[in-house]
């Protein structure tokens, strides 16, 4: 290392160092223009298998939108990816952080909740990024060393290499990142660009460094080997071999990327206090976590959850807590009092680095936890009295942080997951929250430095879990089935009263007639559309309105004798088939069949005399026909921007949870999409019990978001636990970005 700084120094930066650039930027463009256009020549292919291969009708019919969208988009993506690469060429030596382009926006470095589907794409090019960084190592370390030299001998980080993993994989995330289309689509993208540009990069890294050996630029750098570094060697480093020993050691570790995760945070948490890491010898170490690990065991045995029981029993209390604006902030310091006061009873500096950053990891962690918009503030108060015990499983046992099958994270995991999905703060009595209110007393009573305890609990908890899901699932199912069948009858009556005022307008009937085709005869019809599946295409429907087409023109005036002698004949079968059909339905009113029979009776009651004769109290029914198109006229006079949200929330998924704003002071409702009818386009809303909570159409909902009143809540896919380090990873990052600026607590 001391001979290849030697070599750089004695290099001069080339006076025509831009025009290398140049060349080097050119290289890379021609080689993308052409992968990028192989790429999206196969797109197609790639989305038509999943689209055979997919579930259902509507996840296929996903697959075919975004295979049109795609290529309508190509030439905008192609040009934003060219645009990129040529911008980190601009900023060469720059450090490009986490949005290249000058007009991207800026972040909250705080403790933020990522959204699921950053989460996913996050995850994805991260995992491109290392697995090309390990795979080429040898051809980077050279760029990396020649391009340092071209920064006047300033070290570039391994962010900042141009036409490196790091930068074609965000110039490829930013190109895409306005392209409208389920996460799933665009994890399969980058699969693609992976296969396509980042495998296939060593033409460029060879040529680049070729190039560079030809301007003179450190022609003789040997390749350097891969050793596997010797712990404990106990000797002072140079922080620039202590980061080049640990890349070299990557590729012979093999870490999975939570491992990687953990040291990405480590090593940011480094950068944040100054690069410097303390050294402190084992055994002191070793003594510190032990004395520390008793100090917790103090504080753990002194707290219990007395104080959430109370707060239940509390009339009014619960609801309260979500328009507390100094609810969370009182846990969090809380929290931070905890940590503070462990920390007060012992030698910090007698304390390794890996524990330390550790005790801070497990705040950010909590702290995230309590940021959480779907967990209600019940469960974070109750989940916050597991800070002190979760510390000393951090000091325990390491791999809690990086096994995601560690009996104490998936407990955790698995409490902030059945808290966000079945606990309702007007009544937490119910639900979930009794099961992990005894868990956590568990976990306070019995936890000391037996890590089992945690495989007991989770083996229990999940089988509570499995149970709950269960009856919420089946009430949800059944509430579906109610509005599905409520909307079915509220289709059927509409179909059946038009059918009835058709006949209705061919001419004035008798009172007892209309009586009798408005109510007795439209429930036979609603009757044979909801029982009968071929519904109006059925013979049952056909039959039904062919006598009631009959008894109408027994009373229609202008036949001659011949029709009217002919249909007075027809009478005793017509009562035979009326009555036979009523008796089915079985709810039919006696009374009217009786009134129309008596009336048939006697022919004179219905020779067309006027007197006998009124008009009937015709209802203005709108025709299914015009129904639709008046539905689709009402879609024409929607804004631009309501369009778009329907649009938007035709494709949202069951199951998508909302929150909703009525006033100010108010607590927020959040409630979840269970139904949207394809019919009618009304959404169906469920509570956490899966009871039926808020009924709303595509356009009510368009107009509550546009204003404000209404904003959907990711759920997220990936643990708890995972989502927090991710987080906490980001927001390091954006720290160092930004100047690493002091901070004490990880807060939005």
């Amino acid at each position: 290392m001391a001979d290849l700084m030697k070599a750089r120094s004695k290099v001069k930066v080339p006076a025509n160092a831009a025009k290398i650039l140049e060349r080097c930027r050119d290289i890379v463009l021609i080689f993308s223009d052409s992968q990028i256009s192989e790429m999206f020549e196969n797109v197609g292919n790639a989305l038509m298998e999943f689209a055979e291969r997919a579930e259902n009708n509507t996840v296929q019919g996903r697959f075919f939108e975004a295979m049109n969208l795609i290529q309508q988009k190509r030439p905008e993506i192609e040009h934003e990816f060219r645009r990129q690469i040529s911008y980190g060429f601009n900023r060469f030596g720059q450090d490009p952080g986490d949005d290249l382009d000058q007009g991207s926006y800026s972040e909250d470095s705080g403790l933020s909740l990522v959204e699921q589907e950053e989460v996913e794409e996050m995850v994805a090019s991260e995992n491109i990024v290392l697995k090309a960084t390990n795979h080429f190592f040898q051809e980077l370390y050279a760029l990396r060393q020649r391009f340092t030299v071209l920064n006047g001998g300033k070290e570039l980080k391994e962010k900042q290499i141009p036409a490196g993993p790091h930068h074609l994989t965000r110039a490829f995330r930013y190109a895409i990142r306005d392209l409208e289309v389920d996460t799933q689509i665009k994890i399969i993208l980058y699969a693609l660009f992976n296969k396509y540009i980042i495998q296939q990069a060593q033409v460029i890294y060879d040529e680049i460094n070729s190039t560079l050996k030809e301007e003179g630029i450190l022609p003789d750098l040997k390749p350097i080997p891969r050793p596997t570094p010797v712990e404990g060697a106990g000797q002072p480093k140079d922080n620039n071999l202590r980061l080049q020993e640990k890349e070299e050691a990557k590729e012979e570790k093999k870490q999975d990327p939570h491992e990687e995760l953990l040291d990405s945070i480590v090593d940011l948490m480094s950068a944040r206090k100054g690069g410097e890491r303390k050294e402190v010898p084992p055994q002191v170490a070793k003594e510190s976590a032990e004395k520390l690990v008793g100090v917790l065991d103090n504080l753990q045995s002194s707290t219990s959850t007395q104080d959430i029981t109370e707060i239940i029993k509390t009339p009014g209390g619960v609801p309260n807590l979500e328009v507390d604006p100094e609810f969370l902030e009182k846990l969090k310091s809380t929290l931070e009092v905890e940590r503070e006061k462990a920390l007060s009873q012992i030698d910090r500096d007698k304390l390794s680095q890996v524990d330390s950053d550790l005790i801070d990891l497990i705040g950010m962690l909590f702290e995230y936890m309590l940021n959480d918009p779907v967990l209600p503030n019940i469960a974070k108060a109750l989940l916050s009295h597991l800070h002190t015990p979760y510390l000393k499983v951090a000091l325990i046992d390491q791999r809690l942080l990086v096994d995601p099958k560690h009996p104490a994270r998936r407990l955790l995991d698995n409490l902030v997951e059945a808290g966000s999905l079945w606990i309702d703060e007007a009544h937490p009595e119910r639900g979930i929250f009794p099961a992990m209110q005894q868990v956590v007393d568990r976990v306070l009573k019995d936890f000391s430095n037996d890590i089992s305890l945690f495989e007991e609990l989770v083996k229990s908890f999940e089988a509570e879990m499995a149970e709950q899901q269960r009856r919420t699932t089946t009430i949800e199912q059944r509430t579906q089935e109610a509005a599905r069948g409520r909307e079915k009858l509220q289709l059927a009556k509409k179909r059946a009263n038009y059918q009835i005022q058709l006949l209705l307008k061919k001419h004035p009937l008798p009172e007892v007639v209309v009586t009798f085709l408005s109510k007795t005869w439209t429930d036979q019809l609603v009757f044979i559309l909801l029982r009968d599946k071929h519904g109006e295409r059925g013979e049952a429907w056909q039959n039904a309105v062919k006598i009631g087409e009959t008894l109408v023109q027994l009373f229609d005036p202008k036949q001659d004798k011949a029709q009217r002698l002919k249909r007075i004949q027809a009478i005793p079968k017509l009562k035979e088939v009326i009555l036979k059909a009523v008796r089915q339905t079985g709810s039919y009113s006696r009374s009217i069949v009786d009134a129309l029979f008596e009336y048939l009776e006697d022919p004179n009651s219905w020779t067309g005399h006027g007197a006998e004769f009124k008009a009937p109290p015709v209802q203005e029914e709108t025709e299914p026909e015009k129904e639709e198109s008046s539905a689709q006229a009402a879609q024409e006079n929607l804004t631009e921007q309501e369009q778009a949200v329907i649009k938007r929330l035709r494709k949202m998924k069951f199951g998508t949870w909302f929150e909703f704003t009525s006033a100010a002071g108010v607590a927020p409702r959040r409630i979840k999409l269970s139904w949207l009818s394809p019919l009618t386009s009304t959404c169906m809303f469920v509570d956490r019990a899966g009871q039926q909570a808020e009924i709303k159409t595509l356009q009510e909902l368009a107009q509550e978001i546009l204003a404000g009143h209404a904003k959907v809540i990711p759920r997220p896919k990936h643990p708890f636990i995972e989502r927090a380090m991710v987080s906490i990873q980001k927001m390091l990052g954006n720290e160092e970005q930004e100047g690493g600026r002091t901070h004490s607590s990880a807060k939005p």
